[in-house]
C-alpha cells in the first residue's frame, strides 16, 4: 500500500490463483465476448475489475453479469443489459480494505508491544465483536442474584376452575410476601377468602405478522437455532443452493436467490410466483394485504432482494434426490420461510380480567384466536382447547387456595453464533459476506471459545479486549463502526471520495497511536501464567475470566481485584469460571486443588 500516494493499494497474485486464472484467459481467447460474472455485490465488483485488467489486454468486448439468481431469465436478462463495471462500488470496497489493513498494520505491532505477546493481531470489525462478547461475560460474573415471590390464587368463576395471577409493578421478598398475605385475609388462620369480584374487563385485539423473508443474518440466526448449522456451514451450504443443481435431465438451476443480503424485501415478480403457488395448494392462507418491512437503516447492499427460493415450484420434496440431506434441511428452511412470509397474520383477541381485594389487583388473561393464519401451515400441531368466556363486571371468584412461587432473577445469557449475527445486522456492524468469517477469525486467534453453543472470551480475549477498548474505543466503538459502514455506502453511492474517508480514519489513528497508552493490569485472573509469550493457550474444558469488572456493558473494562472476587473458602485465591456440559457456570477456586471451594450456577 503507498501511503504517501493516496493509500493506493498495490496488488499481488494469490499461491496458485494466477495458474486458474490462465486458464479462464485461455477460454476468453476464444470468445468474441467476453462475461464477467462474479458475485453482485463490492466483493465481486472488485474481483471483476482485476479480471477485466488482465482481460482487456485481448481487445474483446467486456460485459458484467451482476446475477442475483443463476436462473435461464436472470441470465438473458443481465446479458441484455450490457452492463460495465460499477466504478462507485469498486472504490467503496478498496476503501474498506484499504481501512482495515491501515488498522490491522498499525494497530497489531502497537497491541505485541504493549501487552509482550508477538503473535497478536487486531481486526476493526473483529474487536467490536470481541467486545461484545467479553462486556456480556462481564455482565454474567458480576450479576446478582435476586430472590422473589410471586403469588397465585386458586378457585374457580361461574364453575370454571381457575389460577389468578397478583399483579404488582415491584418484586416481592419474603416480608412483603407475608403482608400481602395478611392484608387479603389469608393469614393469619386459613380461611376462605370472600369478596374478590371481577372489578374489570379489558379486551384487545391479536395481529401477529408472519416473520419476514430471510436476510443473511436472520437464515444464518435460524439455521443455527433450529438446524444447529454455523455460520460458516449455512453459508457453504447455501453457496451450493445458490449455484444451483442440474434437476433431471434438464439445465442447471439455481434454487435460491443470493445469499448474501441485508434485505427483506421480496420483488413483485417472486411474490407474484409465491402467491401463485400458494393459492393452487394452501388457498386459504394467502395474504390479502402485504406486509411492508421496516425501512432499512443501512446499506447498499439492501439492493438485492430477500434471500428466497428462485421458483416455490421446486418444493423440497421434488428436489430432494438431487441434494444432500444437509442442503435439503436448508432449501426447506428458506422455501417454508418465503411462503409464510406471504400468508395471513394470525387474529384474534385477548382478554385481561382483573379481580379487586382491597388494593390488591389479581389477573386472568384468556386468549381466543379467530384465525390461525400463517401458523396453520405446515405439520398439524395439537390444537389448545379455547373458549370465549362470558364473565360479567361483579362476577365473584371464589377462592379455595393460594400457592407462592419462589423466582429468581437470571444472569445474561452468553451469546450464540446466531445471536451474535443477528446483532451484526441490527447495528450495522460487518456486512453479510463477512458475519461467519469475523467469528472463525475470533477462534483462530483464540480470542474466544465455543461450548454447548455457547460463546465466552478466553483470558487472552478479555486481556486483548481491555487494553484495545481502553485505548481504540473510538475506532471500534459500536457508532463508530456503524458510522464508518455508512460512510462506505456513500462511496458506493459515488457521494463521498474514497481517499478523503481513508485520509480521515488514517489520521484519527495515528491521534490515537501517539497518545499516552492508559495501561492494563498486567494478567488477568484465569491466564496462563507459566507459558511463553504468544502461546495464548485455551484449555479443553474452555476456562473463562473471572474477577473482572466493568463501569457498565457497554462501557471501558477494567481488570482490577474487587474482594468479591476473593475466594470465600481459602480468602488466598480467586473465583475463576468455566462452562460446564450442561451450559451452566461453574465457579471454582484458583488455587484447587489445594482449595475445594466449587459452586455451580442455579
Amino acid at each position: 500500500m503507498d501511503f504517501q500516494n493516496h493509500f493506493e493499494p498495490e496488488y499481488e497474485w494469490l499461491k496458485g490463483k494466477k495458474t486458474v486464472f490462465s486458464a479462464i484467459k485461455a477460454k476468453a481467447k476464444a470468445a468474441s465476448i467476453i462475461y464477467i460474472a462474479s458475485d453482485p455485490d463490492r466483493e465481486g465488483e472488485i474481483i471483476a475489475k482485476h479480471c477485466y485488467d488482465e482481460l482487456i489486454k485481448l481487445k474483446k468486448p467486456i460485459f458484467r453479469l451482476r446475477l442475483k439468481e443463476i436462473s435461464k431469465e436472470e441470465v438473458n436478462h443481465q446479458i441484455q443489459l450490457k452492463a460495465g463495471l460499477d466504478l462507485a462500488a469498486i472504490e467503496s470496497q478498496i476503501a474498506r480494505r484499504v481501512v482495515d489493513r491501515i488498522f490491522g498494520f498499525e494497530v497489531s505491532p502497537d497491541l505485541w508491544k504493549q501487552l509482550k505477546i508477538s503473535s497478536l493481531s487486531a481486526g476493526r470489525v473483529q474487536s467490536t465483536v470481541l467486545h461484545w462478547i467479553c462486556a456480556r461475560e462481564l455482565e454474567i460474573q458480576n450479576f446478582s442474584k435476586e430472590i422473589y415471590y410471586q403469588l397465585k390464587l386458586g378457585g374457580s368463576v361461574s364453575g370454571m376452575d381457575v389460577v389468578l395471577d397478583h399483579q404488582t409493578k415491584d418484586k416481592l421478598d419474603s416480608k412483603s410476601i407475608q403482608s400481602l398475605l395478611s392484608e387479603i385475609e389469608i393469614l393469619p388462620e386459613p380461611t376462605r377468602l370472600k369478596d374478590i369480584s371481577l372489578s374489570q374487563i379489558k379486551k384487545k385485539n391479536i395481529k401477529r405478522n408472519p416473520p419476514l423473508a430471510f436476510s443473511t443474518a436472520s437464515l444464518q440466526e435460524t439455521s443455527f437455532r433450529v438446524l444447529g448449522f454455523d455460520s460458516k456451514k449455512t453459508m457453504k451450504l447455501a453457496q451450493m443452493l445458490f449455484e444451483g443443481k442440474r434437476i433431471g435431465s434438464g439445465e442447471r438451476v439455481g434454487l435460491i436467490t443470493y445469499m448474501r443480503t441485508d434485505s427483506t424485501r421480496v420483488s413483485d415478480g417472486k411474490r407474484a410466483l409465491g402467491e401463485k403457488y400458494l393459492k393452487a395448494n394452501f388457498p386459504g392462507l394467502v395474504s390479502a394485504g402485504r406486509v411492508t418491512p421496516k425501512k432499512q437503516k443501512k446499506f447498499s447492499q439492501d439492493a438485492h432482494e430477500a434471500l428466497i427460493p428462485t421458483n416455490p415450484a421446486f418444493t423440497p420434496d421434488s428436489v430432494a434426490s438431487y441434494l444432500s440431506l444437509d442442503e435439503r434441511k436448508l432449501y426447506q428452511l428458506i422455501w417454508e420461510r418465503f411462503l409464510v412470509s406471504l400468508m395471513k397474520p394470525e387474529l384474534g383477541e385477548e382478554t385481561v380480567y382483573e379481580f379487586q381485594k382491597g388494593n390488591q389487583i389479581f389477573l386472568y388473561k384468556n386468549e381466543f384466536i379467530t384465525d390461525p393464519g400463517f401458523k396453520g401451515f405446515g405439520k398439524s400441531e395439537k390444537k389448545k382447547i379455547q373458549k370465549r368466556l362470558d364473565w360479567k363486571i361483579g362476577d365473584l371468584f371464589l377462592y379455595e387456595s393460594y400457592s407462592v412461587e419462589e423466582k429468581q432473577t437470571e444472569p445474561p445469557v452468553r451469546y450464540t453464533q446466531g445471536k451474535l449475527v443477528q446483532k451484526m445486522e441490527d447495528t450495522g456492524v460487518g456486512r453479510p459476506s463477512t458475519y461467519g468469517t469475523i467469528l472463525e477469525t475470533l477462534k483462530t486467534r483464540k480470542y474466544i471459545v465455543e461450548y454447548h453453543k455457547s460463546i465466552g472470551p478466553t483470558a487472552l480475549g478479555m486481556k486483548v479486549n481491555d487494553y484495545l477498548f481502553l485505548n481504540f474505543h473510538d475506532m471500534i466503538g459500536e457508532s463508530f463502526t456503524k458510522d464508518l459502514e455508512e460512510k462506505l455506502d456513500q462511496v458506493t453511492k459515488d457521494k463521498e471520495s474514497r481517499i478523503t474517508l481513508i485520509q480521515n480514519f488514517y489520521e484519527g489513528l495515528v491521534r490515537i497511536l501517539r497518545s499516552p497508552r492508559k495501561k492494563t493490569s498486567s494478567a488477568l485472573p484465569g491466564s496462563p501464567k507459566n507459558e511463553k509469550e504468544g502461546s495464548a493457550k485455551v484449555s479443553p474444558n474452555l476456562k473463562l475470566v473471572a474477577g473482572a469488572k466493568s463501569k457498565s456493558p457497554s462501557g471501558p473494562i477494567e481488570s482490577n481485584l474487587s474482594q468479591a472476587n476473593i475466594c470465600p473458602t481459602c480468602k488466598e485465591g480467586v473465583v475463576k469460571t468455566k462452562l460446564g456440559k450442561k451450559g451452566k457456570t461453574i465457579y471454582f477456586c484458583s488455587r484447587y486443588p489445594h482449595c475445594d471451594y466449587i459452586t455451580y450456577e442455579t
